[in-house]
Parts: C-alpha cells; sequence; structure tokens
C-alpha cells in the first residue's frame, strides 16, 4: 500500500507544529480580484491560532503523567536497561521515544518504531551487549509523513516498509531506505547500499492510535477534519484583520464646491458633499456587520474542533452543562484515554520483544500504563490503598498496590528512583516474614 496521503499529513504536521503555510501565510487562501501586493501583505500580517496542539497534547499528556510500571526479568536485564536508558545514541530513554510516538500516532493516526543495529557488529556474547552500548540495538520513530509504502501479508503483519531519511551526503533530497524480512536496501546520493539480518521479520513496530482496519497501513487520522477547520480560522482570521484595517477609522465628510476629480478615501483625507446641503460635518463609518459574522464563526469553529477532539481539559473550551452531560463528557474521554493507554502499552511490549529477538538473548517483560484518567485526589487514592492493603491478599497483591501509591503521590519520580522505592520495599516485605517467623508465632500457626 503506497502512502497517498502526504498532503494532508504535511497539513496536520503544519498544524501542530505552527509551521509550513501557517507560519508563511501560504495557506492564505488567495481572492480571484486581490492585487499580489495586497495578498502578499496579508501573508506578512497573518497569525496562527493553534488549536490542534493543545487537542493532541491533551490526548497524549495524560498517558504519559504517571510513570509506567515496568517489570522485567531474564538473562537480558542487564543488557535491556542499557538499551532503555539510552535508545537512540542521544540520550533518549523508552520513556521519551514512546512518548515521541504516542504524539506522532494520535495526530496521524499511525506511527511507526524501527528498530535496528550499527553494521558491522562483531558480537559474541552476552558479556559483549552487557559492556557496550555501541553493540545493541537501536530505536527510533518514523512519522507517516515519511513513510512511503507499506506491504501486509494476509495476517496484517508488515512484509516490507518503504520510508525516507535524511541524506548525509546531500540536504535537499531525502534517501530511501527499504525494509523486508531478509534485509535492507538504502538509495541515497551516493548509490545503492545492502544488507542482510537473521531476524526473520521486518524490525518495524507500528503504533495506531485507535482501533482500525487490519489491512489499512495507514487510517484516517482522528485530526483530520480539525486540522481542516483550523485551517478555515486562519483564513477567516485574515479576512477579519483586513476589514480590521481598512474600515476601522471613521471617515470625515464635510461640504464642499470644490469639483473633485479623484476620491481616495483613508484615515488620512476626507469626504465632501456639496455646500447646498443639509447635512454637517460629520465621521461616518463602515457597519460592522462582516467583522461580526466572521467573529461568531470562528468562535464557533473553535468550540466544533474541542468537540471534534473529545476534548473537555483544554482551556477554552469550556461550557455551561449540566451534572450528567459533563459526567458522560468525562467517561468518553476517560475511555479514548485508556485505549490509546492500552495501545501505547502493546506497542512498548513489541519494542522489547523485538530487542530480544535482535540480542538473541531472552527477555520476560511486562509494562502497564495507567488506565484510569478520572479526577482524583491523592488523599483518596490513600485511603483506597490503605482499605485495599487490609484485605491480605498476600505480598504480590500488597507490591501492586504499593506501585499504584507511588504513581499517583509521587509523579514525577524517574524509572531508577521508581525501581529504588519498590526494591526497598520488597526487602521490607522480606524483612518482616523473617520477624515474623523469629518471634515464633509463625511456628504456633
Amino acid at each position: 500500500m503506497r502512502n497517498d496521503k502526504i498532503e494532508l499529513y504535511k497539513l496536520l504536521e503544519d498544524a501542530y507544529a505552527g509551521r509550513g503555510g501557517f507560519q508563511t501565510g501560504e495557506y492564505l487562501v488567495k481572492h480571484k480580484r486581490e492585487a499580489a501586493d495586497k495578498y502578499s501583505l496579508r501573508q506578512k500580517l497573518s497569525y496562527y491560532l493553534n488549536y490542534i496542539k493543545p487537542c493532541v497534547d491533551a490526548h497524549v499528556a495524560p498517558v504519559f503523567k504517571t510513570l509506567a510500571v515496568r517489570d522485567y526479568e531474564g538473562p537480558g536485564v542487564k543488557a535491556w536497561e542499557l538499551f532503555a536508558s539510552d535508545v537512540n545514541f542521544l540520550g533518549d530513554g523508552i520513556d521519551k521515544l514512546m512518548k515521541k510516538a504516542a504524539c506522532s500516532a494520535k495526530l496521524n493516526g499511525v506511527a511507526y518504531i524501527v528498530m535496528d543495529m550499527a553494521e558491522g557488529l562483531a558480537v559474541n556474547s552476552l558479556a559483549d551487549y552487557e559492556r557496550n552500548r555501541n553493540n545493541l540495538p537501536y530505536a527510533f520513530v518514523v512519522d507517516a509523513i515519511a513513510v512511503k509504502e507499506v506491504v501486509l501479508d494476509k495476517f496484517g503483519r508488515i512484509v516490507k516498509f518503504v520510508y525516507s531519511e535524511p541524506d548525509a551526503d546531500n540536504e535537499y533530497t531525502p534517501a530511501t531506505r527499504t525494509m523486508t524480512a531478509e534485509g535492507w536496501t538504502l538509495r541515497s546520493s551516493k548509490g545503492e547500499r545492502k544488507g542482510s539480518w537473521n531476524i526473520g521479520r521486518v524490525p518495524v513496530i507500528p503504533l495506531f492510535s485507535k482501533e482500525h482496519k487490519t489491512h489499512d497501513a495507514f487510517p484516517p487520522s482522528e485530526f483530520a477534519s480539525a486540522a481542516r477547520a483550523n485551517l478555515a480560522i486562519f483564513n477567516m482570521c485574515s479576512w477579519l484583520n483586513e476589514i480590521m484595517m481598512n474600515q476601522t477609522f471613521s471617515v470625515l465628510t464635510y461640504p464642499s464646491s470644490g469639483a473633485e476629480e479623484e476620491i481616495t478615501l483613508g484615515t488620512n483625507n476626507a469626504l465632501s458633499y456639496p455646500v447646498d446641503s443639509s447635512h454637517a460635518p460629520a465621521f461616518i463609518a463602515p457597519p460592522a456587520d462582516p467583522a461580526t459574522v466572521l467573529a461568531t464563526q470562528i468562535a464557533n469553529l473553535q468550540q466544533e474542533i474541542y468537540r471534534m477532539a473529545v476534548v473537555v481539559n483544554v482551556t477554552g473550551s469550556s461550557k455551561l452543562q449540566s451534572g450528567q452531560a459533563k459526567a458522560w463528557d468525562y467517561e468518553a474521554t476517560n475511555q479514548i484515554l485508556s485505549d490509546f493507554a492500552d495501545a501505547v502499552e502493546n506497542a512498548e511490549m513489541k519494542v522489547a520483544r523485538m530487542f530480544s529477538i535482535w540480542t538473541g538473548v531472552a527477555l520476560d517483560y511486562k509494562v502497564n500504563y495507567p488506565s484510569d484518567f478520572k479526577i482524583s485526589e491523592v488523599e483518596q487514592e490513600l485511603a483506597n490503598a490503605e482499605v485495599a492493603k487490609g484485605l491480605n491478599f498476600g505480598d504480590g497483591f500488597n507490591l501492586e498496590v504499593f506501585k499504584r501509591v507511588l504513581t499517583s503521590y509521587l509523579p514525577e519520580l524517574k524509572a531508577d528512583e521508581f525501581d529504588t522505592l519498590v526494591e526497598e520495599y520488597r526487602n521490607l516485605q522480606e524483612q518482616q516474614k523473617l520477624d515474623y517467623i523469629n518471634s515464633g508465632e509463625g511456628d504456633e500457626e
């Protein structure tokens, strides 16, 4: 399947970042009777009200607000920790990789996580992986706009992946990389290069923003209509600005007996009328109807963007609602966030499995992202944790309760700090067992 949505992805990327035609004014529609110099001035005076970025961020930020809970074991633990702390040789951890993929997927409908290894590595043992980070794979996100073609088998698995990447020798023309289960091909300004691998699959993990058709590699974006509405607002703001510039200032009228061959209206001159008329000198102003209509339409489109994005927690999206209506809105938002968190969770576990395949080292990996995004107080969470612990369902249950307390009470914890506290709690549980046995109470029971 070839990517035929490049123009849409370009609009989405520009709308989110406020760049491209929104920055240069090229997205402004030129009126058929508008002079070129006037259109150029309108482009220079244009301004962009970005509603797409806060809407997309409102769907992504809550998923990463608290630290994901990760548990892994097996011979590949140390190698994975080296990789997870620096997934791309730039110091970005696994959290940053997944957040970047999530943002791209939510905006475009899909994002692709690619895992690769440097060429010519002579890695012979697990110790080689653990000794040097450079011997391990690296991962990065390929946005939908850079993907040229995706071929799927009858099960929906990727068997061919073609995308554009920067060409180190030509900054104007990107290179094209093709990945298959057998290896890769790179076509650049220096010609064609090839390589092979023995992983038996294409090392690409797709992250979709929501449920989609199995054989649709480029599903529709949730924000396509919202981006077009934002484009309409961009043009309307320019029209409104034009009206304000040309019609804001009143024009002076006065009696005059002189004949005027040419009349040029503006803020620095006046309009005359016959002296025998009964009108006194006065200021006149054009009607405000066009500006009022435009301002109303802009406000309506703004609310429509928030409605289409199912956003209830962005400044400017609030409206008067009944308690039941608000409850339904928050329930819908919570379900959307929960489903997306599950998709991110599954994608990260596939990244871990791909890492295990690349290195040939076993790794049992589990990750849990937040699943409940309803507003709750920290005090209530702690009270619920106390009740849950009192149920005495065992150390494993209590450990999971402790992890939930950490993520809600200390959401800013870093991954290593979180793991340290969890290990301390495990040690505390073991010590409590020993104390219980040494006290003799265990023997009596």
